[in-house]
């Protein structure tokens, strides 16, 4: 004989082949969160081992509908029995008659209305998993992250305003290729006399030797509103530096293992870019290796052009500095330590500096036996038979498109 093992919100099911109710276990009213919680986390509650307990003396064969690992069920007595399907008929059976089962089981009273208490327990998981989310020590670093990129934006494009805007009046200082050091002359001293007259440049440091100037006079009002507008972009490049110094302190906090081998920058533009650390461990290295490098992955998978071999780690200087022909190896041995340093620091937290050493050995090995591109490395002649099936898959890919829109 076999029965069937279903699981609800509200316990645990189970029917025979015609669907008629055998037994149940029901979850206590006030410990529903928590039941579904381990559930949905894979662990098996001492609900669903009570009643495996009593089926297995009844019935030859279990068939279990259940989301949790199958190995996990090895451990409980008379296993053998067990069988796993998903959905199976008590599953189908239950979520269309739930209302009835649960009257005959008596979790639900005469006068209690399903749809609210469903209702009720979904806010319940929904708040938790908010709380949870936002207690992560990784959120703040990410927003961290997130802000120094806008403001590498917005300060960007503002000191190139400034440039444009200073050069009337003093176009020279414009070979000042420091930004911050060009920002801070201009907040401060402002008038091209007080510069000139200040000794403030230095031929050596700035690299620039100025003994007249071809710019318009300027105004005072002009030059207030050009240093004020200076001042705002110094104060949000020392915004910069200190959120900068933030990041690099929590990175040695909760990612010890990450930044020592990406650097601090790096590391958290990975964490940011997936979500959280603990998604970014539970990724193949293989992942790892193209996060940021999306659409160049889905371009390969669409038109047939050759793959991306880096995202984001493009930035690691052991990545960017190398020759062509061993970027992709050192690209994927970076991956590889990038998932293993993650998983140590979300699991263990603790240091493990043979991670780097590891990866900077195997660089030099990769280097060492590949010193010279092999001949099957080096780029094809292209020819005209080439650009021709290229030029055909590439119309063919977008009358594709068209049809699809």
């Amino acid at each position: 004989m076999k029965c069937y093992l279903t699981c609800s919100f509200a316990g645990y099911i189970s029917l025979d082949k015609n669907c008629t109710l055998l037994d149940y276990e029901l979850f206590p009213r006030h410990k529903l969160k928590e039941r579904c919680e381990k559930i949905t986390a894979g662990i098996i509650t001492k609900e669903e081992e009570l009643i495996l307990k009593r089926l297995v003396k009844k019935y030859d064969t279990i068939i279990i509908e259940t989301t949790t690992p199958t190995s996990r069920y090895k451990n409980l007595k008379d296993s053998n029995k067990f069988k796993y399907k998903t959905p199976n008929i008590a599953g189908e059976f239950l979520r269309l008659n739930m209302e009835d089962l649960l009257k005959k089981t008596n979790f639900l009273e005469p006068d209690d209305d399903l749809t609210n208490i469903l209702h009720e327990l979904s806010i319940e998981i929904t708040n938790d998993n908010l709380q949870k989310a936002s207690e992560s020590e990784d959120m703040f670093l990410i927003q961290a992250i997130n802000s120094i990129e806008e403001l590498d934006e917005t300060t960007g494009k503002m000191v190139e305003r400034l440039r444009e805007w200073y050069s009337i009046h003093f176009p020279e200082l414009d070979k000042i290729k420091n930004h911050e050091r060009f920002v801070e002359i201009v907040a401060d001293l402002g008038d091209r006399d007080s510069i000139l007259d200040s000794g403030v440049l230095d031929p050596e440091k700035d690299s620039v030797r100025i003994d007249k100037t071809i710019g318009a006079p300027i105004s005072e009002i002009d030059l207030l509103i050009l240093k004020e507008f200076a001042s705002s972009i110094k104060s949000l490049q020392k915004t910069k530096q200190s959120i900068t110094q933030y990041i690099d302190k929590r990175m040695g906090e909760i990612a010890p293992n990450l930044k020592d081998l990406t650097g601090a920058s790096l590391g958290a533009k990975l964490i940011a870019h997936v979500g959280s650390m603990e998604k970014l461990s539970k990724m193949p290295s293989g992942t790892v290796q193209v996060l940021g490098a999306e659409k160049a992955l889905f371009r390969h998978l669409k038109t047939g052009e050759n793959p991306p071999k880096h995202g984001l780690i493009f930035q690691h200087p052991e990545v960017r500095g190398a020759k062509w022909w061993v970027r992709g190896k050192i690209a994927r041995t970076l991956a590889l330590k990038i998932s293993l340093a993650v998983r140590k620091d979300v699991y263990s937290g603790e240091y493990d500096p043979n991670i780097n050493e590891g990866f900077k050995i195997r660089v030099e090995e990769i280097k060492k036996s590949n010193p010279f591109p092999k001949k099957s490395m080096k780029p094809k002649k292209i020819n005209d038979k080439d650009t021709k099936k290229k030029k055909k898959k590439r119309d063919k890919y977008k009358k594709n498109i068209k049809d699809y829109y």
